[in-house]
This record gives structure tokens, sequence and C-alpha cells, in this order.
């Protein structure tokens, strides 16, 4: 399910004082936005996700809001380093802000079918400062484009909690289209609520975003 973090997506320590971590990747970006980057996922994110995953108020809209320890989350970033969109069947990506390349989040292509030309979209903006900017938005076209023009996918779907008005908002402007509701399938603090069920065609992607393209961008 989607987080509004936007928070999007169901998958997937506070600092020392004196502790100092990079919010910049050596690494390049291969996908450029309008206001983000995206790029592969590396050891450099591990602090980045501890910084901001294990809070309350983001897991509520991304799964069971459970803890991830740091050992959980290691293994996970190196898995998702290591994975293959066709093989394994998802692509995870880094989302940084464009200029200052500053880390943002983590977007995510999963249930990838080669047959079936489609998958799910995955998708948070971690820090909550940097949400209202434009950059969950930004980084679903990117993420969007990837998986038409570099996958060859045809449809691309998501969920997210039927009360996640920032979310539906967003995805309503990029041109995914409501197909349905999940009815009280989501069990959050206490509540049952209802998951929103949405898709995009890659021909709505195009008459929706037109001119929109990361290629040749640096």
């Amino acid at each position: 399910m989607l987080a509004s973090v936007l928070k999007y997506s169901r998958e997937d320590a506070p600092l020392e004082a004196e502790a100092y971590i990079s919010t910049q990747s050596s690494q390049s970006a291969m996908y450029v936005g309008e206001l983000v980057r995206l790029r592969a996922v590396d050891d450099s994110d591990l602090d980045h996700l501890m910084r901001y995953y294990n809070s309350l108020e983001l897991r509520c809209y991304t799964g069971v809001p459970l803890p991830r320890s740091r050992p959980e989350t290691e293994t996970y970033l190196r898995a998702a380093a290591l994975a293959h969109p066709w093989k394994d069947g998802y692509l995870v990506l880094a989302i940084e802000e464009r200029e200052s390349q500053e880390f943002l989040g983590i977007g995510r292509l999963f249930e990838i079918a080669k047959p079936h030309s489609r998958a799910r979209l995955g998708l948070s903006i971690y820090d909550p400062e940097q949400r209202g900017k434009g950059y969950g938005k930004d980084a679903t076209r990117v993420l969007l484009w990837v998986a038409f023009n570099i996958l060859g996918l045809h449809t691309v779907n998501l969920d997210t909690m039927e009360d996640n008005e920032r979310a539906i908002h967003v995805f309503r402007e990029i041109g995914f289209r409501e197909v349905g509701v999940l009815r009280e399938t989501e069990y959050r603090l206490g509540e049952y609520t209802g998951l929103l069920l949405m898709d995009i065609l890659r021909s709505e992607f195009e008459d929706q975003n037109r001119g929109f393209s990361v290629a040749g961008k640096i």
C-alpha cells in the first residue's frame, strides 16, 4: 500500500548528536526528473533509512508498523541492490534531490510480471520536512517513465489507504485511475480502513504527461 508521503507504499534511531552522516551519494544517477534523480541503492543509504523508517507516522501508511532493526534493514538493502527486475521481479531505486543530491526516499517497482507487462509501484519520501514539495510526484513520474520506457511495461498499479488524500490527489494528477476499493482490509491503530486500488496504462501516462522524459538529462 502506498504511504502519503507523499507517503507511498507498503513494503518495505535517532542520530547521536556528534555523528555526521553525508546526505549525498557519490554515485551517478541514470534517471533524472525535474526535481529528483533516481539511482541504484547502495550501502550509503543505510543510515538514512534507519534515521526515518522507524516512524509510527510513516509506517502506519506502509504496512504493519513494527520496528525494523539495522541488521534487517541492511539485509533488505543489499538484496535490493542486487535485484534484477526480470529474474527477481522487482527494482528498487534511491530518490535524491536533483541539485543537492540529498537522499529523499525509495521508489520501487515490484511484482514485475513479464508475460503480462505489468508491475506494482511503491514510493516513500522519508523525511517529513521534505514532503509536500513536489518530490513525490516527480519521483513517481520518473519511476513510471522507467517502467514504460526501460522495462517496456504496459500497465502499473498501486494501492493506498483510502484516506490518504494527499497521495491520491497526486496519483490522479499523474493519470492514475481508481479501479476499486478493498473494504476494511487494513488494521491501523485499532481501526480498520480500506485500500484504494489505482492503475495507469502507458498510453494514459503519455497523454497526461506530454513531453515528460528523463532521456538526455544529467
